[in-house]
């Protein structure tokens, strides 16, 4: 049929086949087709946002012809729509989204456009596409575009929060959408802080991963050998550009981004000791989480929403098979009713207080940051469907300081405020919309060697 996801390519020989009406179909269906996970972007949304690396979901070309499709049939909107594209700066036109958006007009094959030095139109229903700097728009000037209906920033992460600000209050009329993509360059871009970290519901925010899984014509141009070049050649420049990791990591990150994607997949003795750590949820925006290792393995990783007490505990019994020799390394700071409900069943159970004292008082002030920091990073595997971004993130923008001892302090996750040096700066959770680092702490309590106990 002609109507699947994802329109296949045709052999002339299957194209001659069919009939004149159904090939005019096929080549529009064809030609208009973008990623899967852009087909949801067909209908409104308040904010359409995606992020990511090179080649990440054909994010820019499903977009632009997402947009030009609106231009072409008003769809949803049911009029001819106005498009605001900008960008932090613009220099020159040819700078801007202008030349995707006119490369493709020509590509869906489209007739009736005018594309001029200032603007590109639909001479047939009016549709209209303007560009502009957003720093050289004042307040005044925004707002003379507060009747457009789209906003379409192709590169948002440069632009500062005061002009999100701005274009939030701006484009509010009703059925108006804010359309930004972007691939991280620091670790908390105002776009990224605004639009992913706590979306609302009528958002529509795409985490884009690189590869043929999200991006099936990936295989169709040079991605696949500049991905093999650039990680081959400069592997901090891949990360940024084709993972879509941020550009710059801190010197105080307790682990290097390098190191922790090392841990993907890496083939490892499968003998060991059988242990499970649980970092157990706290407030709104965390999960508890749960890891499970073989030796220096990981071989299982569960989530849950809210604050289950029996829920939780049924999940971490479950994962030890009931199995009252397992260990199970439960967070007690938050609910210690886990840890009783799982006592009483007869577990394994073993508490852990990230504030108690280190094993090794000389060298680590808590046992948190020595859960970290004696974390076996450089020789441990986990299994790629459990490296998530979250994982990655607690594990390389967890930072530490010096207390008065000359020790390492992993810095505190909850609201309050690190001091170093006299100067104050956020700590995990103001860096990251609220979020804790629940997984990290869960596969570094599975990991923990507590008094002697457990062995890798």
């Amino acid at each position: 049929m002609l109507c699947e996801k994802l329109i296949k390519e045709l052999s002339p020989e299957d194209f001659s086949t069919l009939s004149e009406k159904d090939q005019i179909l096929y080549l529009r269906l064809y030609r208009e087709q973008v990623t899967p996970r852009f087909e949801e972007w067909r209908n409104p949304h308040r904010v359409k946002c995606a992020y990511g690396g090179r080649g990440a979901g054909a994010k820019s070309v499903s977009a632009t012809s997402l947009l030009i499709q609106l231009g072409e049939n008003p769809g949803y909107f049911g009029k001819n729509i106005r498009v605001l594209c900008v960008r932090e700066v613009q220099k020159s036109i040819k700078l801007s989204s202008w030349l995707l958006l006119k490369d493709t007009i020509a590509r869906l094959g489209y007739t009736g456009w005018k594309v001029t030095d200032d603007k590109i139109e639909n001479t047939k229903n009016g549709a209209m596409f303007v560009f502009n700097g957003l720093n050289e728009l004042v307040e005044a000037d925004l707002k003379s575009y507060q009747d457009f209906d789209i906003l379409f920033a192709e590169e948002g992460h440069p632009i500062p929060m005061r002009s999100w600000v701005s274009i939030m209050a701006t484009f509010r009329k009703k059925g108006s959408e804010i359309w930004c993509l972007f691939n991280r360059e620091l670790m908390r871009d105002p776009c990224y802080d605004l639009f992913c970290s706590n979306p609302e519901p009528d958002w529509s925010i795409i985490d884009c991963k690189p590869g043929p899984e999200e991006n099936p014509w990936w295989y169709s141009g040079t991605l696949q050998s500049d991905w093999d070049l650039m990680k081959k050649r400069d592997k901090d420049e891949f990360e940024h550009q084709f993972l879509g990791y941020p550009r710059a990591q801190g010197d105080k990150a307790v682990f290097a981004r390098s190191r922790v994607l090392a841990m993907q997949d890496r083939i490892v003795d499968e003998s060991g000791a059988i242990e499970i750590g649980c970092d157990v949820a706290r407030f709104g925006k965390d999960k508890t989480q749960a890891f499970k290792r073989k030796g220096l393995r990981v071989i299982d990783h569960q989530e849950r929403h809210g604050f289950d007490t029996v829920e939780v505990a049924g999940m971490l019994w479950d994962m030890a098979g009931k199995d009252p020799s397992i260990p199970i390394k439960v967070d007690s700071g938050y609910n210690p009713g886990v840890i009783d409900v799982l006592s009483g069943w007869g577990a394994n159970v073993i508490s852990v207080g990230f504030g108690e004292l280190a094993i090794d008082e000389d060298s680590y002030p808590n046992a948190a940051t020595e859960m970290y920091f004696e974390l076996p990073i450089d020789e441990m595997s986990v299994p790629a469907e459990y490296m998530t971004r979250e994982l990655i993130e607690d594990l390389t923008e967890r930072y530490f300081i010096y207390d008065n001892a000359g020790r390492k302090k992993i810095e505190p996750k909850d609201g309050t405020t690190v001091t170093e040096g006299g100067a104050s700066k956020q700590n995990f959770k103001g860096r990251h919309g609220g979020r804790s680092p629940d997984e990290g702490d869960a596969l570094g309590l599975c990991f923990y060697v507590k008094d002697g106990g457990g062995c890798y």
